[in-house]
């Protein structure tokens, strides 16, 4: 009897494991579908003939879906068993794919925004089934940890985009590249889908959400903390990762592509930073949340007041590449924390609240940051904008409720 026992704990921990590499496959090719339009702007420009600022919208068409049905989607993902949705989305994604080559091999803008709108729908799905997937597949000493690492996929997925889909583009042409990375996805959902099955959940719920659970997600003070120092997190990212590139080039003299291979390092580090925020989170602090978050936006600030006063390239990159880590360490925490405030039948509609506010506070933050340097015309407003996140950042974390080790609200 107790070796069965722990023949079948050794079994179990060999498909989460398995879990949560499927997952961050399948997160990994998401991410390298979305940017494949910014990994090939000039193709992009060049053949369909539109401007730059319409060529880098296709990038962010998916998250424009994700923003508008994010919250009613995560209602109905609490409703449904989250395992039997991962190929559906995958599939409505692929859809989208092969919708995006068509467009752009016939040269026809319209379709191809329509495409990516469509696709969005899949990402957004496979987005937060994922996090969850990871959250329930864990024991709660563990799930930070896991929830971080599968989250981590997403940057890597960048990383991939930027460097496979020029690539591709030589053998397959560039608008054969959306199929090619959407076809990756279909099967690492069937992959995914299927390694779910095989392992043993913790703390699921047996019955979906109503609208009482509803009522109370909207309700709980809690949950809207979270939800800010989302928005907050994700704009001082995004601060950092649209406008360093112009930056560096107008301060030191050097080229675009220069400057942008410099800063592509910010966002690369949270293949690392992401889940070590989790990690520390789960053994060093047990459990405990908040430090990360604090940490996290502390950092930040005074590193962007470090890099305003820079003297030399080297010194500013250097300390850009830190402050990605200080900023991504909570990424991955967050939709961790976000769910252990409330019951775990509104679980899904938790983590779509702090995706929606993400994903928001990503579009809302580089314009307001440009409009702020078009007024000043000069970039001193930039880091001011960084700085006033950040302290605002930190002054959210400690006025919320610490949420690790909490019994999830009934």
């Amino acid at each position: 009897m107790k070796s069965s026992r722990v023949s079948q704990v050794t079994g179990d921990s060999g498909w989460r494991v398995g879990t949560i590499a499927a997952g961050w496959f399948l997160l990994l090719f998401v991410g390298a579908y979305l940017i494949t339009p910014a990994s090939v702007l000039t193709l992009v420009m060049a053949d369909l003939g539109v401007t730059e600022a319409t060529a880098a919208a296709l990038v962010s068409m998916p998250q424009v879906t994700a923003t508008v049905i994010g919250v009613p989607v995560g209602i109905y993902l609490d409703r449904v068993r989250t395992r039997a949705v991962i190929p559906a989305a995958a599939v409505i994604l692929f859809l989208g794919s092969v919708g995006d080559w068509i467009a752009a091999s016939g040269g026809d803008v319209t379709l191809l925004v329509g495409s990516r709108l469509v696709a969005g729908l899949g990402m957004f799905v496979l987005w937060v089934v994922s996090i969850n997937v990871a959250a329930s597949t864990f024991p709660p000493a563990r799930r930070a940890t896991a929830t971080s690492v599968i989250i981590s996929g997403y940057p890597a997925g960048y990383a991939l985009g930027q460097l496979g889909a020029p690539l591709l583009a030589g053998s397959v042409t560039w608008p054969g590249v959306f199929p090619v990375f959407g076809g990756a996805v279909l099967l690492l959902s069937v992959v995914l889908y299927v390694v779910v099955g095989r392992v043993s959940r913790f703390q699921t719920s047996t019955k979906p959400i109503s609208r009482a659970g509803f009522e109370r997600v909207v309700r709980n003070r809690d949950v809207w903390m979270v939800v800010v120092i989302t928005t907050l997190g994700y704009s001082l990212y995004m601060v950092f990762n649209s406008w360093m590139p112009t930056y560096i080039t107008r301060r030191f003299g050097i080229s675009l592509a220069e400057s942008g291979a410099f800063v592509a390092l910010f966002p690369a580090v949270g293949i690392l930073a992401r889940p070590t925020g989790g990690l520390v989170s789960d053994t060093v602090l047990g459990q405990r949340r908040r430090p990360v978050f604090a940490a996290s936006f502390g950092g930040a600030t005074v590193l962007a007041v470090a890099m305003f006063y820079s003297a030399t390239i080297g010194l500013l990159v250097a300390m850009l590449v830190v402050a990605g880590v200080f900023i991504q360490l909570q990424i991955g925490l967050l939709y961790q924390s976000v769910q252990e405030f409330v019951d775990p039948s509104a679980a899904v509609t938790a983590v779509s609240l702090a995706s929606v506010a993400g994903w928001l506070g990503s579009f809302l933050a580089p314009v307001v940051a440009g409009e702020l340097v078009a007024r000043a015309g000069s970039y001193t407003p930039l880091f001011g904008f960084a700085v006033v996140l950040g302290v605002v950042g930190v002054v959210t974390v400690w006025l919320m409720t610490e949420s690790g080790g909490l019994t999830p609200a009934a």
